[in-house]
């Protein structure tokens, strides 16, 4: 037993975990960025050192052995000690040098976070050295996937560091180039003659058409779906058909058009941070800073109340703060012209 113990693979045993978590060699490999020939070749070289198979291979996943359970039950117990060796680690300097791991919605990560992380890293002694991941799920930050979360699930362990940092409202609009060449719908029974843009993830599981229409409605309508928000984003931009964005998104830069048919999905954000991570100063710092990047003062449609599209572009222009925020991710400006007067009667 000591001489396996000595040669165990404990990469191998994260990969177990991971299969374990998921029921799927196919959502583990995605999860860790790696092939699922890779996962299958380490657990077959794992199982063959146990000398028992750890899952049941089935064509709807993966499930654990009675062996299987055991081997994960004792893995947790291992992976818990080295994340109580990490964190002790991390927090015996309170400085404010060192990492910082954030985890963030791949939308807000890129269009909101990113353009203030360059002020804030410049700011006067600090050293500190940010990994932005833009998560396409929500991590757990008491198994240290990340320090710092901004997910659209509220977290739900016991002893995680919480709170409701603010609300993103999501709105129906369209690319002009889109509205030229169809039209727009002035009701959600004439959105179902239309083109539409979905995301899907598992931060946002989509708009719930079905429930509005039929099933088969909403399958015929969709014309695109992905998980990808800046994709999501730019399909719509460039006309592609009608989606659902935040009710800022017209800020960005695209050529958007707002539509009001009294279809919108609040989506609370929630930030979650380790208890142990919170007593350095430079994880303070960044909790700090993001509740700033939220604060429904400064930013109103973070707020819980829904603010119209038109009623954030009347807030940006009368902004001194904010212009030019967006600058740089095209060349329009910051909101677009509404369309012309004959252009609209023709819609």
């Amino acid at each position: 037993m000591e001489h396996l113990l000595q040669s165990v693979d404990w990469d191998g045993v994260k990969v177990i975990l991971a299969v374990a978590d998921r029921q799927s060699f196919r959502q583990a490999a995605q999860d860790l960025g790696r092939s699922v020939n890779t996962l299958r070749g380490i657990v077959d070289r794992l199982e063959d050192q146990f000398g028992f198979p750890v899952f049941n291979r089935h064509v709807d996943g993966a499930k654990l052995t009675v062996e299987g359970r055991r081997v994960v039950s004792a893995a947790r117990l291992v992976e818990r000690s080295m994340m109580d060796l990490m964190r002790v680690a991390q927090s015996a300097s309170d400085t404010m040098k060192g990492p910082v791991r954030l985890a963030v919605t791949e939308g807000i990560g890129t269009f909101w976070i990113v353009p203030q992380l360059v002020d804030f890293l410049a700011g006067p002694g600090r050293d500190i050295q940010v990994t932005l991941q833009c998560a396409l799920q929500a991590v757990d930050v008491l198994r240290l996937e990340a320090d710092i979360s901004i997910q659209t699930a509220e977290p739900t362990a016991f002893d995680v560091v919480k709170h409701k940092i603010g609300c993103v409202h999501m709105t129906l609009f369209a690319g002009r180039a889109y509205a030229e060449r169809h039209g727009l719908p002035t009701t959600l029974a004439e959105l179902a003659d239309h083109r539409i843009i979905e995301q899907e993830m598992d931060q946002f599981t989509g708009y719930g058409l079905d429930r509005i229409y039929t099933p088969e409605i909403a399958e015929r309508i969709v014309a695109l779906r992905t998980n990808f928000a800046s994709a999501h984003y730019w399909a719509i931009a460039k006309g592609a058909g009608i989606g659902m964005l935040p009710n800022y998104a017209a800020a960005i830069g695209g050529d958007l058009v707002p539509l009001d048919l009294g279809l919108r999905i609040p989506v609370d954000l929630w930030l979650a941070v380790h208890p142990e991570m919170v007593k350095t100063a430079r994880h303070r710092a960044v909790v700090e800073w993001l509740d700033t990047c939220f604060s429904a003062e400064t930013y109103p449609w973070f707020g819980d109340r829904y603010m119209a599209p038109e009623e954030i572009e009347a807030f940006l222009r009368g902004s001194t703060k904010l212009k030019g925020y967006f600058s740089g991710f095209t060349p329009l400006n910051p909101m677009a012209e509404p369309l012309p007067i004959d252009k609209l009667e023709q819609l």
